[in-house]
């Protein structure tokens, strides 16, 4: 398993950890007003952001294993 491979895994598997947390409060599982409601919104908001985030890191060209040059330069020989 190659170093872009691997990270993606990685990336997938928090993106797959935050799915049912975003499921599981936008759900209305939770009934909650005022400034509990705000602050649960602001959380939902912050964890969509996260999720977003790293879906677009996954979605870089670079971690493609394929696509990623085999020789290296001489600063990350050192």
């Amino acid at each position: 398993m190659t170093q872009y491979s691997t990270y993606s895994l990685v990336l997938r598997e928090h993106i797959a950890d935050l799915d049912p947390l975003i499921e599981r409060w936008t759900s209305g599982h939770f009934l909650l007003t005022g400034a509990a409601q705000d602050e649960a919104g602001e959380f939902v908001g912050r964890l969509r952001e996260l999720r977003a985030d790293l879906a677009s890191r996954i979605a870089r060209p670079d971690l493609d294993g394929r696509t990623a040059p085999l020789v290296a330069d001489g600063m990350t020989v050192r």
